[in-house]
């Protein structure tokens, strides 16, 4: 329980401190390209969900089969959750947008950072999904994408011939525990980081 509280005020004592950095001037200089700004947005981003894993004890592996190819990739995982998303943005090596819901826009600081982060919002339709995502992949921003949506995945991978990079974790189900009353508790959790593959082979690999 204590760990629990002593991540809520890193929380709240981490959201304070990034208000300054919210209108950095390398974050808002037109002169600087979209790929660079992402990536430095993405540092910042990755700082506070590693402090956030470290509040918790607990130790992390990452098994990467092979070197990412240069430009965007497309990460598919079997399910994101909050835990999941805050994991993966802290630890996974490609600055990427993913799909946020809509009541994570209402608070004000999270919103701001979240639109920096090109974060698409998931309460619209499949076909305005797909061209927001495909507005990330042409940017040359890479995609985190849950399983549910392997179908705008592969017509990512399939129109713009990038690779889709599939991510397994584990572990992360017994982080935090507790309905009412949370713990987080230190546990061993693992990011399996697979070969990228390109769209038929995925296919292959489903079928």
């Amino acid at each position: 329980m204590f760990r629990y509280w002593f991540l809520t005020i890193y929380v709240v004592v981490s959201f304070l401190k990034s208000m300054r950095h919210l209108y950095d001037h390398e974050l808002t200089d037109p002169r600087i390209s979209y790929t660079k700004r992402m990536h430095l947005i993405h540092e910042h981003a990755k700082r506070f969900s590693r402090g956030c894993i470290d509040q918790s004890g607990s130790v992390m592996t990452i098994h990467q089969q092979k070197k990412l190819p240069d430009g965007p990739v497309i990460y598919v995982t079997k399910e994101l959750n909050p835990v999941t998303t805050t994991l993966l943005i802290g630890h996974l090596e490609k600055p990427f947008a993913f799909m946020a819901k809509p009541k994570l826009f209402r608070y004000p600081i999270l919103k701001q950072w979240l639109k920096k982060m090109a974060v698409i919002h998931q309460n619209q339709t499949d076909e305005v999904l797909l061209e927001e995502a495909k507005e990330r992949i042409v940017s040359g921003q890479s995609l985190l994408l849950s399983e549910a949506y392997r179908h705008i995945a592969e017509a990512l991978a399939e129109e713009y011939d990038c690779p889709l990079v599939p991510i397994e974790t584990s572990g992360t189900d017994r982080l935090l525990t507790g309905k009412i009353v949370k713990r987080l508790r230190p546990v061993n959790v693992d990011i399996h980081i697979k070969a990228p593959v390109m769209i038929s082979d995925y296919a292959q690999k489903r079928a």
